[in-house]
């Protein structure tokens, strides 16, 4: 038997004229030149019409070269790449995604046999014989199986059940792929049947090819002649033939495209891109508009992003806004830019706002900027880029604002905070506990920036002081800015009032940097994002900024800080968007209670990077919009199903939407919402 497997193997172009073969190659070279000609025009439209493909290559481009070619190649994410590559990256997050795993895992088989193949006949290396021959082989057959099983799921989803959100622009382009994949497929199982009946059936085959075999026994059965066979098999080779280079050639013209495209997504972009806008050049005497008005005024990435997207509408699905009938669809926004990019829509390839604007103002204001369609999108797009550049052109070109945002601007500009209480009560809360005030004389460790919230809504002053409180027993040298703190402008850029933001982020930094300190603290997301990513693309605006739960958690770890009361308490826990998603940090909250003697904390099934946002970024905190229901009543649902009396979070904006909104779920009627820093000063001071 050894010997038998020693000498497995099988005769590569059986039975197949020197003719077909030499069809074969030239087939082959013209499918690699369609092939190229479609792969640069997908990279000339990602650099811009009329621009030097080098330009992919440089400061803007899709591969920043001015630090070095080395350092820029080695920068890359090359975990991200063969993550995709090996796993298919995010796409088996969805455990119904398990279909594409069938029809990838068995294509990448195929693929790799058919290397193999091809390297055995055109290469003096003969390696397609024995084990490697019966393994190769046994994996082809059963890979042909899962492919035609994962297509037929595929099919059932798409045009059986006709899932909302698998909707398309193009709805039978997946029809073409499905039918060139099984043409693969059953083609190559008829070819492998005849080949098997026209070398008398090795027995061998039965075992390795066993799909090809029973189709051979099948063949036998019809005792039909050698001379017929032999002719079926050469028709069903060519055939099988032209279709593999129709394949090749169609690939960047097809949504085949993705599985070359989406790796390299990975490859070139972060795992995490929190909705960082570049500041603009306002003094720019030639500038028409401000904002994303254009096509051509999309970044490559974003314009990549449009090649990428295979319309699986994850995003949408993930989308807070969308679930509550807000107008906003994430995948439209992406599909509807390439629509008109690509002509489809009949209309100037360009322009985006035309007389029939490419988007609606409440399909733009739903966005909350929670980043869940970025973090499920499987093709790596960033859909808040094109939203939050839309909205600046809204806001800023248009003059469209929703008029209650646009009264937070002006109570903004002239209290510096958007609820308009007045500036002189700004450190009102500080009465009585002595907290430090910095001072240009004075360096501390930490500068704790408050914000609008924790300095005039009572729920968020408790945080406050339950923060200094707890970093004064840890012996913490911070201060606050007291009086010269002002509102940092978050609700104002993402309101897309770009202008009114500058201004204040200008005033700030200049303020802040009046002051030695080390890093700055906030328990706000989302004045930890402007502070330390936005302000960051500022000159002098790069401050090391961290969360509140950071620094308790590292507190709480070096022993400065002791738990030693019990807080019997059975709780769940909320991550918030722009501290978990945007900012990475889901360990810190949770490090902190599992450490509070009698807490118990019981996860919600959304939780963590999957978590649910409670609806008030991107600025709907400041206004509301009379489509769909209330996004915080979603969350509720799912808080109340893990814990009725208790909620601990770490966010502003998600301690006042909760506790305003938690009578309109019966099982939170009643719930407790703490800051995971009150949690911890019940337990410590």
């Amino acid at each position: 038997m050894e010997n038998t497997l020693d000498l497995a193997t099988r005769e590569i172009m059986w039975g197949i004229p020197y003719s077909f073969k030499v069809t074969m190659y030239v087939l082959l070279f013209a499918s690699f030149v369609v092939f190229g000609k479609g792969v640069k025009e997908k990279l000339q439209f990602v650099v811009g019409e009329g621009e030097s493909l080098k330009n992919l290559f440089g400061k803007n481009g899709l591969i920043n070269t001015k630090k070095g070619v080395f350092k820029a190649f080695w920068s890359l994410n090359w975990s991200a790449f063969f993550k995709t590559i090996i796993f298919a990256g995010k796409v088996h997050r969805d455990p119904k995604a398990f279909f594409h795993a069938f029809i990838y895992y068995g294509f990448l088989i195929l693929w790799i046999a058919t290397d193999i193949v091809a390297i055995h006949y055109d290469t003096p290396f003969k390696i397609f014989k024995g084990n490697l021959y019966i393994v190769v082989s046994f994996l082809a057959d059963m890979a042909g199986i899962t492919i035609l099983l994962g297509l037929c799921f595929a099919y059932k989803r798409r045009y059986i059940d006709k899932l909302k959100k698998l909707s398309s622009t193009k709805p039978n382009q997946e029809k073409t792929m499905y039918a060139f994949l099984a043409a693969l497929v059953i083609l190559g199982y008829l070819i492998e049947g005849v080949r098997i009946l026209g070398n008398d059936m090795p027995i061998g085959e039965k075992t390795w090819a066993p799909i090809g075999f029973a189709l051979a026994t099948v063949f036998k059965s019809f005792n039909l002649s050698d001379y017929f066979w032999a002719n079926t098999y050469k028709s069903m080779w060519l055939i099988h033939m032209a279709n593999t280079m129709a394949f090749v050639a169609i690939i960047p013209y097809s949504k085949f495209f993705h599985f070359i495209a989406i790796p390299f997504a990975a490859l070139l972009k972060p795992d995490r891109k929190p909705p960082v806008l570049n500041p603009m050049d306002f003094e720019d005497e030639e500038a028409e508009s401000f904002g994303l008005a254009t096509i051509s005024e999309m970044s490559m990435f974003n314009r990549m992003d449009l090649l990428t997207c295979v319309e699986c509408g994850r995003c949408t699905e993930a989308c807070p806004a969308n679930a509550a009938g807000k107008l906003l669809n994430p995948k439209t926004i992406v599909t509807k830019s390439r629509d008109l990019a690509l002509g489809r829509k009949g209309e100037e390839k360009n322009d985006l706002w035309g007389e029939a604007p490419l988007f609606e103002s409440s399909e733009l204001d739903a966005c909350t900027t929670c980043g869940a369609c970025v973090e499920e999108c499987p093709s790596h797009i960033n859909h808040l880029d094109i939203i939050l550049e839309s909205k600046r052109y809204k806001a800023l070109t248009l003059g469209d604002l929703p008029p209650a945002a646009a009264d937070a601007v002006n109570k903004i500009k002239i209290n510096h905070n958007p609820w308009g209480i007045s500036h002189d009560d700004r450190f009102k809360w500080a009465d009585g506990l002595e907290v430090p005030v910095i001072n240009e004389a004075e360096h501390v460790d930490y500068l704790y920036y408050v914000g609008c919230a924790g300095s005039y809504d009572a729920s968020n002053q408790k945080v406050v002081k339950d923060t200094v409180q707890l970093l004064k027993k840890a012996g913490v040298k911070f201060a606050v800015m007291g009086k010269t703190e002002k509102c940092n402008g978050d609700p104002i850029r993402r309101f897309g009032d770009e202008y009114s933001f500058f201004e204040i982020a200008i005033e700030n930094i200049a303020e802040m940097n009046k002051y030695k300190f080390d890093r700055v603290v906030t328990h706000c997301p989302h004045c930890l994002h402007t502070i330390g990513k936005e302000y960051a693309k500022f000159d002098d605006g790069d401050f090391e900024t961290i969360h509140h739960t950071e620094l308790l958690a590292d507190l709480l770890n070096k022993g400065k800080l002791t738990p030693e009361k019990t807080v019997a308490q059975e709780m769940t826990f909320h991550d918030p968007c722009y501290l978990g998603r945007h900012h990475g940090e889901y360990n810190a909250p949770r490090d902190i209670l599992s450490k509070i003697p009698g807490v118990e904390v019981k996860e919600m099934e959304k939780n963590k990077d999957k978590a649910l946002c409670c609806g008030m970024g991107g600025g709907n905190m400041w206004y509301e919009l009379p489509e769909g229901d209330h996004l915080a009543t979603k969350r509720l649902e799912q808080i109340g199903q893990a814990s009725k009396e208790h909620l601990a979070t770490a966010c502003s904006y998600c301690m006042i939407n909760f506790n305003s909104s938690k009578t309109q779920v019966s099982e939170t009627e009643n719930i407790e919402i703490d800051d995971v820093a009150s949690v911890l000063a019940k337990s410590v001071l």
